[in-house]
């Protein structure tokens, strides 16, 4: 633009210029002449010094008084006029508006640089992301972050060397996008086994690039408040924490909001991370060893086995009611797991079967420990059914997530309502007066 404007100015003045030189040649020669009135419009069109450059060069209309006195007031109006642009201009450019203008263009144009201290200051849980050299990944998120980025200046407020600037941030709805970055970020930290280690900030971007990419978000609009501080003759940005979350339309308060996750879904997150075991983890996660107490080698593996395949195939879960009070949150929940008094009814009834034969009378205890453990595993291969168990469950939030822990209760129905299931079991077998033997699970 400059360029533009340097380059119109000398061709303006070289054009008067010549045309002075003209027509003093025209006037000579008595031939048809250059009107004044196209002189004066070429000096009004800036060009005001090339034609008084002409003038004296070739003495011509130096005797005009409009010439004299004409030309030298338009050179001095349009002196003026180009100082209070030049002065405005200067304004523009190196005002609060201009200031804030430049920084938030950096954004939009996707400066990574520039915008890397926003994204590094949210974290949630486990998850806290530290400034540091981002990789060409992390700056792809960083450019779908801000991808829908636009901006509005509001107004401007200037008071001696203090300026406030308010700007309209329009961008994808944070809150939203905070809600589902959190519950991706605690089902990847759920604990089912205690050796989890802590993510890291490449784990942050990671989740937070999957969020974006999987979902659609609509667009808000909040308001930014830039503060500026003038120091020799230049505004300078005040930057901070709360400027940094308005930029971000509060994403990094959303992030840091212990309860931008309902009670609920924190529990439905624990219950899901349970829900996604495989048999073997299960196994791994319940510590199975023997875990009716058969203390019989050659069966209880495969008793084990068969149980823990059950677990995992019909375990599920419904919560029926979730309630917050304060940092307090109290839900119920209906369990749905192996029919553990099915299992023990069958058991019941070919426990029965075999001690009324000879063979009960006959057994050792070896042979007596073996048929028994044999039985147990065939009733439990014989099961198809599954029971529901409504509990309580009661957790708090601990200032930074919701700290869901299970108890015996939870425990109990997770494993087929195991105790009222051994409670009925034994109650039929003392009644029956039969010898049997009662099984137990192992703590």
């Amino acid at each position: 633009m400059r360029t533009v404007l340097i380059t119109y100015i000398i061709v303006i003045n070289l054009i008067g210029f010549i045309l002075m030189g003209i027509d003093k040649r025209r006037a000579i020669h008595n031939r048809w002449r250059i009107s004044e009135r196209t002189l004066f419009l070429v000096a009004l069109l800036f060009g005001c010094v090339g034609v008084q450059i002409g003038m004296h060069v070739f003495h011509h209309k130096t005797r005009h008084s409009s010439f004299r006195i004409g030309l030298p007031i338009i050179l001095a109006l349009q002196l003026i006029l180009i100082l209070v642009i030049g002065f405005q201009y200067y304004r523009y450019t190196n005002g609060p508006t201009q200031t804030v203008r430049r920084e938030l263009k950096q954004i939009k144009e996707l400066d990574t640089e520039a915008i890397q201290s926003i994204i590094s200051s949210a974290g949630s849980g486990e998850l806290q992301p530290v400034s540091a050299n981002i990789s060409n990944a992390d700056a792809d998120v960083i450019a779908r972050f801000f991808q829908k980025f636009e901006y509005k200046i509001l107004d401007e407020k200037i008071e001696k060397d203090q300026a406030t600037v308010h700007v309209s941030i329009t961008n994808i709805d944070m809150h939203a996008l905070a809600q589902d970055l959190c519950a991706k970020i605690l089902r990847s930290s759920v604990s089912i086994y205690s050796d989890v280690k802590g993510a890291s900030t490449e784990d942050y971007y990671r989740l937070l690039g999957d969020t974006l990419a999987e979902n659609t978000y609509d667009l808000s609009t909040t308001t930014a408040t830039f503060h500026l501080q003038k120091e020799h003759s230049k505004w300078v940005l005040l930057t901070g924490n709360t400027l940094e979350d308005e930029l971000t339309s509060d994403f990094i308060s959303y992030m840091n909001d212990p309860y931008i996750l309902s009670a609920s879904t924190a529990l439905s997150i624990q219950l899901d991370a349970l829900k996604a075991l495989t048999a073997e983890q299960w196994a791994e996660y319940l510590s199975v060893d023997d875990i009716f107490a058969t203390y019989n080698a050659d069966y209880y593996p495969a008793i084990d086995a068969e149980y823990i395949r059950q677990l995992a195939e019909a375990f599920n879960y419904e919560i029926l009611r979730c309630t917050e009070n304060g940092d307090h949150a109290s839900a119920v929940v209906r369990i749905t797991s192996i029919d553990m008094k099915n299992v023990l009814d069958i058991y019941k009834r070919h426990l029965l079967s075999y001690a009324a034969t000879t063979k009960s009378l006959r057994d050792d205890s070896v042979q007596f420990s073996n048929e028994t453990a044999r039985l147990l595993l065939q009733s439990l291969q014989e099961n198809t059914d599954i029971a529901s168990t409504d509990i309580n469950i009661s957790f708090r939030n601990n200032g930074s997530i919701w700290d869901i822990s299970f108890d015996q209760e939870f425990t109990n129905a997770l494993m087929g309502n195991m105790s009222d299931a051994i409670d009925q079991f034994n109650s039929v077998t003392h009644d029956s007066e039969s010898e049997t033997v009662i099984v137990a699970p192992v703590d």
